[in-house]
């Protein structure tokens, strides 16, 4: 029987006033792991056209945390949430692919469609196994998480710091609404600590306050918090982006809001935006264009009484023309990426 978890740890008594809700929250299984076989390549085209050089791989087929607002879980080929497919011997396939190929990439992103630090300690033992082959051929490693990265993988990125970057991904510090939110992530607290610990270890961390929802994350009381709490940490920048809505999402959205009667409010702020598409990423559905200036502009003023730089994900906002700024050694600025880009797929779910 697997195990039923409420989340990662226990980290304190909740307010009276979410108690009634948490009651309502329906303890959660951790998925099964299947492994599966790879049909072709290990590394492919990142969802990045902007950063050349850069691949990406997939570990998995789906991810662990069953966030609501994922677009991976709103792709027709879903699997469902009870199983999570792990390919076979990735690191072993890298390796024999790395050494065969005449122009190695600069870096490579893991895992663009899914997380690599679920609470799956087959899957994280894998993402481990992967970015020590990469660092082997002095490649940088790219990675996104909401998850609790376990000892064993923290001891791994720490002893390729110089080759590995983390962005680690936030939505609130509320933890009956990160619950909803974010099922199976790890809790908010929990990822703050993280960040200033990956901070001491000398491992390049980088923050993202993503998806901002409207009227629900992107409010003056729950970003406040948070840019206090990273303020505290030593953070100086952060990127951002609203969530965009298909179909699935909506639905998806609907169902975990429920227990705060928003199942409606926030599908219904997107009725009259845009209909986009944005490189690697389907179209999509995304709030009015005034609503996120007004949303970013903010946020950058809060993030800014904190020493705070905050830069706007243009992968999430292709109607915003943006202008890369390059510094003075000709590198470009911090990554800009959605957590669970879509790398390659196209095809409307509206």
């Amino acid at each position: 029987m697997r195990p039923k978890i409420t989340n990662y740890i226990d980290v304190g008594p909740e307010p009276e006033r979410d108690r009634g809700i948490s009651r309502a929250l329906t303890p959660l299984s951790l998925p099964r792991v299947e492994m599966v076989q790879r049909r072709g390549p290990v590394l492919h085209p990142s969802p990045m056209p902007d950063h050349e050089g850069v691949l990406s791989l997939n570990l998995t087929r789906n991810c662990g945390h069953r966030c609501p607002f994922c677009s991976v879980r709103a792709q027709p080929s879903y699997p469902g949430d009870e199983v999570i497919s792990l390919y076979r011997n990735t690191a072993a396939d890298l390796a024999a692919e790395l050494a065969q190929r005449r122009h190695p990439p600069t870096a490579v992103l893991i895992s663009p469609s899914s997380d690599p630090f679920p609470p799956l300690a087959r899957v994280q033992a894998e993402t481990a196994k992967v970015v020590d082959v990469i660092a082997s051929h002095g490649i940088d490693t790219w990675l996104m998480t909401r998850g609790f990265i376990r000892p064993s993988a923290l001891r791994v990125l720490a002893r390729h710091a110089n080759r590995v970057r983390v962005t680690v991904e936030l939505t609130t510090l509320d933890r009956t609404l990160q619950r909803l939110l974010e099922p199976l992530a790890a809790p908010p607290q929990l990822r703050i600590r993280q960040i200033a610990q990956l901070r001491s270890l000398g491992v390049n961390v980088q923050v993202g306050l993503e998806p901002l929802i409207p009227d629900l994350t992107d409010t003056r009381q729950n970003l406040s918090s948070l840019l206090e709490a990273l303020a505290a940490t030593g953070v100086k920048h952060v990127t951002t982006g609203y969530m965009f809505l298909r179909k699935t999402i909506g639905e998806h959205l609907g169902e975990a809001l429920e227990p705060l009667g928003l199942e409606s409010a926030v599908t219904d702020a997107y009725a009259d935006g845009p209909l986009l598409a944005s490189g690697g990423i389907a179209p999509a559905r995304y709030l009015p264009k005034k609503y996120r200036q007004r949303g970013y502009a903010g946020l950058m003023a809060m993030a800014a009484g904190l020493g705070i730089a905050v830069r706007v994900s243009a992968t999430t906002n292709p109607d915003f023309i943006t202008t890369r700024r390059t510094e003075k050694d000709g590198c470009r600025g911090p990554l800009q990426l959605p957590l669970f880009a879509e790398a390659g797929s196209r095809t409307s779910l509206i």
